[in-house]
């Protein structure tokens, strides 16, 4: 028998689904509560036995902070959002506690896929380079070549020379031991200086080579796998702590644009919130895996240092008839 410090309140899915219609949300039931809430699922907290103060009865309940969670599963139920493994990111990307291997499993069989289309699953180097340029002449060429609205740019640098540009940046992405022929780097610098040319840009050709070339240590497909699957779940969490700090940066410059803020509905703000995190989210998991976590910091410091020029009051009175 509990005795009235061991006896609590809480909040039952009766309270709950209260609560929700009152804020005007009146989609959910018990079922789906009970659902959410199962282990196999997780995206609520399993209900916990208790009793109401005055009395032995046994009640289940949740701690009053999840019906927040709630609220915001709630909101992305509504929004139509019905993938599970988006469902789990949303949450997790918020600070609520709800399964992450499901996540980490979806970004990884992502890559498996991607690399299993790019190189036929060859582990063999030579074979998989030759099966990404069949890929490039048999499927991707041709679109380039036929579609109904030409990229202008691909036509002025030319099919060929477009092909063998990406087939160089596949080569590095997907096969980690890629050597490149000396003539192959010289081929990709002259397509490069041409792209400059028509494009009347002011980039360094050579620089951004060596950038390209520069992505092998961190940024081929395979050793992006490693990280995802051989990061501890501190790191992920800095990784997502740094994606919620840039998201945070972003938002506070979007109030300095009134007119474009007020375009953004929340439901816009919520959907880039989950389609950004789930690209960026795992890119900076790689970038600080592998030691380059400074790339991350000089970026944000980039951020902070604009939020602190816009907060100039001249410089906001201009911003705010923009």
């Amino acid at each position: 028998m509990k005795n009235k410090d061991q006896q609590d309140t809480g909040i039952t899915k009766d309270e709950v689904l209260d609560a929700l219609i009152v804020s005007g949300r009146p989609n959910f039931n018990k079922r789906l509560l009970t659902h959410f809430s199962t282990e196999k699922i997780g995206l609520l907290p399993p209900l916990r036995r208790t009793s109401r103060p005055g009395s032995n009865k046994p009640v289940y309940v949740w701690d009053e902070h999840v019906k927040q969670q709630i609220v915001d599963l709630y909101d992305l139920v509504e929004r139509g959002c019905r993938n599970y493994q988006n469902r789990l990111l949303y949450l997790w990307m918020r600070g609520y506690m709800v399964p992450f291997e499901p996540i980490r499993q979806h970004w990884i069989q992502t890559i498996d896929t991607f690399l299993y289309n790019l190189t036929a699953g060859e582990q063999d180097p030579e074979d998989a380079l030759w099966h990404i340029s069949s890929i490039l002449v048999q499927f991707i060429e041709p679109k380039w070549k036929f579609s109904p609205r030409p990229d202008n740019l691909i036509r002025n640098v030319g099919f060929d020379q477009w092909r063998e540009l990406q087939e160089f940046i596949w080569d590095i992405l997907a096969v980690p031991t890629y050597e490149p022929e000396e003539t192959t780097l010289e081929n990709v610098l002259a397509i490069l200086r041409k792209i400059n040319t028509i494009a009347q840009a002011k980039a360094d050709p050579e620089g951004s080579l060596s950038w390209i070339l520069s992505l092998r240590e961190i940024f081929t497909l395979p050793r992006y796998r490693d990280a995802l699957i051989n990061a501890t779940i501190e790191q992920w969490i800095q990784a997502r702590d740094c994606y919620l700090e840039f998201c945070q940066c972003l938002y506070q410059l979007a109030t300095f644009f009134p007119k474009r803020n007020a375009s953004l509905t929340n439901d816009m703000r919520q959907a880039l919130f989950l389609k950004c995190g789930a690209i960026l989210l795992p890119l900076l998991l790689m970038i600080s895996y592998y030691g380059y976590e400074d790339w991350i910091h000089e970026c944000l410091a980039i951020l902070h240092d604009l939020l602190d020029m816009f907060t100039d009051p001249d410089f906001g009175a201009m911003l705010s008839q923009m």
